[in-house]
């Protein structure tokens, strides 16, 4: 069953030094070209937003009505200068933070205590982490140019009328070819379902009552059985999209699912061995599959209607059909073994038992510090189970470059750290370039200045003239008044 070859996996990244950090890694799978999607979509989503709430005008509203104030709003941040990369990918730092570190609520981490490990204000203000929130839009499938040879069925998928998963598809197929561009699967893959935990109301909730979760949004994986990494993904949308995974040549939704899945692996001259568990197993897919040269194990249903009779009665304990062996294994239950190659049934017991782990595995990496959070917007879960296959992907492949054993929690870390060093960098960001133009005409000295002040309710004496004051400076913690921040800088 295994492969004399040791080498699992092969990475091509041109023009890329060995020692990538462990962002780096992060960022061949959640690339700027699926940021900068996000980054559109966003600014078009938020613009439709002010301009239903204040109309065609609203930049010179809102530029109007908080130009003359000290303090400004984040819409007002978000007309002049709006929604960034380094902002999505912040925001992504501080999920990743959120999962390791569980607070009751979503304003507590940027509460003052000595129980914050990060200075959340520093990294991104809480309103703006809000906007964020709101703001965020899935990018909408590409548009493509109707011809003769498109069936029915694509023109259903990208019609977001009658396709269900129009919101989340292309960010899925996004993700999974950068997946399959870094990595080289090996010789045993696996197919199995994960479950994304929702119990809101939508027409593709699943219902699974052996899941720890029973209620949420099934997708299919293909993974590597040895390495655990997670090569191709595949969105159910349940009853109200069958059309849009099923395949014309394939006499079942599970057979139509598995092909779309083996799809990408291309390499006829590399046998591969697939396993997969009862639900998706049929005869004819086996044959389908050997015919594509691939080699198959899997376990039919006892009720399924394609075991050979005979089978079934007592003293025969194999079958075969054409290239398919089908053998019997008595334990705490009857199960069939279905194969197309010839193997002992103990061997093919144990071998099967340790190789289809691979998508379990990878579901048990998934729930460690997880950053799902609960949300009314189900596609949010798909965008943050997006993140969470990356993580587990660049840690998998970070090992496998440098050979460092690391955990998911201390690469969670790194990656972390990472991330806010990278948003620390510019820490005007988030405010206008001449926040300070009321306190000081001298420009060119406030042009390199990073401090920021803000208005607060509670009072605190000025560290400058000793008078109570309403304004405080963020960066060095301490009251002061417009007219004495200047002064307490040595300006």
């Amino acid at each position: 069953m295994d492969s004399e070859d040791d080498e699992v996996c092969n990475i091509d990244i041109e023009g890329k030094d060995n020692k990538l950090t462990e962002l780096e890694y992060f960022r061949l799978f959640f690339s700027d070209e699926i940021l900068g999607l996000f980054v559109e979509e966003s600014n078009k989503y938020y613009q439709k937003v002010l301009r239903e709430k204040y109309g065609n005008d609203f930049k010179n509203i809102i530029l109007t009505k908080y130009a003359q104030r000290p303090t400004r709003t984040y819409q007002y941040y978000f007309v002049t200068r709006g929604i960034t990369k380094e902002d999505i990918l912040t925001y992504i730092g501080i999920k990743i933070y959120m999962g390791l570190h569980k607070y009751p609520n979503l304003k507590s981490y940027w509460t003052k205590n000595s129980l914050n490990r990060v200075n959340f204000n520093r990294t991104m203000p809480k309103n703006y982490y809000f906007l964020l929130a709101t703001a965020l839009h899935f990018p909408e499938t590409e548009e493509k140019e109707e011809t003769e040879s498109v069936s029915d069925s694509s023109k259903m998928q990208n019609d977001p009328k009658q396709d269900p998963r129009h919101k989340i598809n292309f960010y899925l197929e996004k993700l999974a070819k950068n997946f399959q561009k870094y990595y080289t699967l090996g010789d045993n893959i696996t197919i199995d379902e994960s479950l994304i935990h929702f119990k809101g109301r939508n027409s593709m909730k699943f219902y699974i009552p052996m899941k720890p979760h029973k209620y949420g949004f099934k997708i299919h994986l293909l993974c590597d059985s040895d390495t655990h990494y997670l090569y191709n993904m595949l969105f159910d949308p349940r009853r109200s999209g069958k059309n849009f995974i099923w395949s014309e040549d394939s006499a079942s939704l599970a057979e139509s699912i598995v092909l779309k899945l083996l799809a990408p692996i291309q390499d006829k001259n590399r046998r591969r061995n697939v396993f997969f568990d009862g639900w998706y197993s049929s005869i004819n897919l086996m044959k389908k599959l050997t015919k594509l040269g691939f080699l198959n194990t899997t376990v039919l249903r006892a009720n399924s209607k394609e075991l050979p009779t005979k089978i079934k009665k007592e003293g025969y304990d194999k079958a075969l059909n054409e290239e398919i062996l089908i053998q019997k294994y008595e334990g705490k239950k009857t199960i069939y073994f279905a194969t197309n190659y010839k193997i002992d049934i103990e061997e093919l017991r144990n071998i099967y038992n340790i190789k289809n782990r691979g998508v379990d595995t990878f579901d048990q990496y998934l729930e460690i510090s997880s950053i799902q959070r609960r949300t009314l917007k189900w596609y949010k879960k798909i965008f943050l189970f997006g993140i969470d296959c990356s993580i587990i992907n660049s840690k998998i492949l970070f090992e496998l470059r440098t050979g460092k054993q690391t955990t998911t929690v201390k690469f969670k870390e790194a990656l972390i750290e990472q991330i806010f060093a990278l948003s620390s960098s510019n820490k005007r960001r988030y405010h206008e370039d001449n926040i300070f133009k009321s306190i000081s005409k001298d420009e060119d000295n406030l042009a390199n200045y990073y401090h920021d002040i803000r208005h607060v309710k509670k009072q605190g004496i000025c560290k400058a003239c000793g008078r109570a004051a309403n304004y405080i400076c963020f960066e060095c913690n301490v009251h002061l008044h417009i007219d004495c921040f200047p002064i307490y800088h040595n300006y």
